[in-house]
């Protein structure tokens, strides 16, 4: 017997007092009761024969050699989670995947074409959470991502998805029958918080030279963004296929034809510990196929 092996509850209650940085959020998140999770605590204390915390009235601030503790075990639990996981679904298909997305690229092109993998894949079910920034995987609960940015993803598997590309667009009445650089100066230009020099980008692409590029009522989701500039409010930068139905509505208009290819890319990425997933890669070929049909864009 490893009398040195402590309850992997004990555990998990250790690592998730840290993490969360309270006893409350801890037992919350394990469905436990708080005096269930200080209990734990106190007998990991005895098998180790040290304190893993100071208890300065109601706070517990964990000791150095504790923090680095509970770091090391959350990827040991999480590797023990994820092959528990494999094993009770060793032949068999189907379960749960959660995904991780942007958020106005998950509502106006992912969701509304969902139905399509479902109802392939009826055994599967997608549970989606959306974030504007990056993912992490060791962090949070997800097992893939669709990720928007640079090639680079240190220990994970990334499948290029599609380009991007972004045009200049404004609700009708701003759009006048002046030289573009005229228009561009009657009113703000709408900044898009995560890609704060996107209108420089493109002003050097079309060739002009406007002041006050990165000024401007900032937004954090495209969503906000495209509801902005329908509002008038003043002129956007928006990838073309995430409006669509706006142009075709009329509700926003393009003030230049010349669309600009974005450096970064559309990316399908998982963490290497899900390359054998069933779940994993049948979602990613499915989104392969569908960014790569005639209608992706559409």
């Amino acid at each position: 017997m490893r009398r040195t092996l402590p309850s992997t509850r004990d555990l998990c209650c250790f690592e998730a007092v840290v993490r969360n940085g309270s006893v409350t959020k801890a037992a919350a998140e394990l469905n436990m009761t708080q005096s269930a999770v200080s209990r734990r605590l106190g007998y990991l204390e005895d098998l180790l024969g040290q304190r893993l915390f100071l208890r300065e009235r109601l706070r517990l601030t964990p000791t150095p050699a504790a923090r680095i503790y509970a770091e090391t075990l959350h990827g040991l639990l999480n590797e023990i989670e994820v092959a528990t996981t494999s094993m009770l679904t060793e032949g068999r298909q189907g379960g749960a995947l959660t995904v991780g997305c942007l958020p106005t690229f998950g509502s106006r092109w992912l969701v509304p074409r969902l139905n399509r993998f479902l109802s392939a894949h009826p055994s599967i079910n997608i549970n989606l959470v959306s974030k504007i920034r990056r993912f992490e995987f060791e962090s949070e609960d997800i097992q893939a991502a669709i990720y928007f940015g640079p090639a680079v993803w240190p220990n994970c598997h990334m499948r290029y998805l599609m380009g991007e590309s972004v045009v200049a667009v404004a609700a009708p009445a701003l759009v006048g029958n002046v030289p573009l650089a005229r228009m561009l100066r009657s009113a703000p230009l709408i900044q898009h918080t995560t890609r704060p020099t996107l209108w420089r980008e493109w002003l050097d692409h079309v060739g002009i030279d406007t002041p006050g590029d990165q000024a401007g009522p900032r937004f954090e989701f495209y969503s906000l963004v495209i509801e902005a500039a329908m509002a008038g409010i003043g002129f956007a930068l928006l990838p073309e296929f995430l409006i669509l139905r706006e142009l075709d509505a009329k509700a926003l208009v393009k003030i230049s034809d010349i669309a600009m290819p974005c450096s970064d890319g559309y990316y399908y990425v998982y963490p290497d510990r899900y390359r054998e997933s069933h779940n994993v890669q049948v979602f990613g070929n499915w989104l392969f196929r569908e960014m790569n049909a005639p209608d992706a864009l559409a």
